[in-house]
């Protein structure tokens, strides 16, 4: 994603970006969590065990819990509009996909994304299926995440249509379960206002596409399936920096995006565990400096004034760039890497009609014969069964 470049970055922009996060990184004292244990602790029991060595699984693994997490959320919650498949990186990747496979190839994947989203928003609204046949669905949406991070599509499209074997539905359930006894009744209330796949607007055109997992009421959450113990730099530092995004948002203007943030929340899936951040026992006077030096790399960049949104001048962010013109910007980098477990780089457009070109190929090829052999039935009837090289070009040539 856009927000992993800014992190590790070498650009003027970027390094002023990553000095704002570095200098209110929280020390790890700070966190508590729900449980009441000490914040990245030994003290945490491992209640889902992986149960692959493979990476890619592992990856397709935290993802698919990472939707069925969100459904859940949507299922649990009262709140109206809580949609867990609108703007996420699955629904970003099938429209990206347009322009990288033929048609027919295309219309496949979009008429199994749109079927698994009407299942999931049956899932949310009735109940409806089975908890199996939607952790299928969110494997299906797990392939379509991993095709958009990685800017690659499998060589064999295939693959997308591999379900889940049942050992992978049955630690995705497991990992579900957890989050929906462990977390979902400690942060979520009835009335708790939720926003799935939150986008950051106006902060947003300063460091591209993020990927947050949600907001519920003032605490930004962040989930994963990581194992160990160690402080999660990266989750925390990425969660700083959607929070000072949204403080960007409110310095210019953009307060349908300035949501009021208080806590970040870290849910570790495999522990049960949420590690939470209350804003206000860091400095004060840090996230301040933290926020000004954005505010400067936002002007640097867009050369615009705080508060011009506001005041309705012509200064704007700037326009997004089609999907069209993301994937010719992507497909020039022709340094791409070439992944051995099973996703390959981003193929061109497949050989199609193939069958017709057999067909083709065998009528000229047959026609060819039948001409061989009323030529043959001519010549022998006109000038004799003498074959031989000299009497054919001595009676057709003279």
């Amino acid at each position: 994603m856009a927000l992993d470049s800014y992190l590790r970055g070498t650009s003027p922009v970027d390094e002023m970006i990553m000095s704002a996060i570095d200098g209110i990184i929280p020390e790890k004292r700070l966190f508590s969590t729900i449980s009441g244990r000490e914040a990245f602790s030994q003290n945490y029991n491992l209640c889902v065990e992986p149960k692959s060595k493979s990476d890619m699984t592992s990856t397709l693994i935290e993802l698919a819990f990472r939707y069925i997490a969100k459904i859940l959320v949507c299922a649990y919650s009262n709140h109206i509009n809580c949609d867990p498949l609108e703007y996420s990186v699955a629904s970003r990747s099938i429209e990206n996909l347009k322009w990288r496979l033929s048609g027919e190839y295309y219309d496949e994947l979009k008429e199994r994304f749109d079927y698994g989203v009407m299942r999931v928003n049956d899932y949310i609204e009735t109940g409806e299926d089975s908890s199996e046949n939607i952790v299928q669905h969110c494997w299906f949406f797990a392939k379509l995440d991993i095709c958009y991070r990685r800017g690659a599509v499998p060589s064999d499209i295939g693959q997308f249509f591999q379900p889940a074997t049942d050992e992978e539905v049955r630690e995705v359930l497991a990992l579900g379960m957890k989050f929906r006894r462990s977390f979902i009744p400690s942060v979520i209330k009835p009335t708790s206002k939720i926003i799935i796949n939150p986008q950051f607007g106006f902060g947003e055109y300063l460091i591209g596409e993020v990927d947050c997992d949600m907001i519920i009421d003032n605490t930004i959450v962040d989930l994963r399936t990581d194992i160990g113990h160690g402080f999660p730099y990266e989750r925390v530092a990425k969660s700083l920096l959607y929070y000072l995004l949204t403080e960007v948002n409110s310095e210019f203007g953009d307060t349908d995006s300035a949501f009021p943030i208080r806590r970040l929340a870290f849910y570790s899936g495999r522990y049960g565990e949420t590690e939470v951040l209350f804003l206000e026992d860091m400095s004060g006077d840090e996230l301040s400096k933290a926020l000004e030096k954005i505010i400067i790399a936002t002007e640097a960049k867009y050369k615009v004034k705080k508060h011009k949104i506001d005041e309705r001048e012509e200064i704007k962010p700037p326009t997004r760039k089609t999907e069209r013109e993301n994937f010719l910007d992507e497909y020039d980098d022709r340094e791409r890497e070439d992944y051995n477990d099973g996703y390959n780089k981003i193929v061109k457009e497949k050989p199609h009609h193939i069958f017709r070109k057999i067909l083709i190929f065998l009528i000229v090829i047959s026609l060819l014969v039948v001409a061989f052999f009323y030529a043959k039935e001519w010549y022998t009837s006109t000038y004799g069964a003498d074959y031989s090289l000299n009497s054919i070009l001595h009676n057709l040539f003279g």
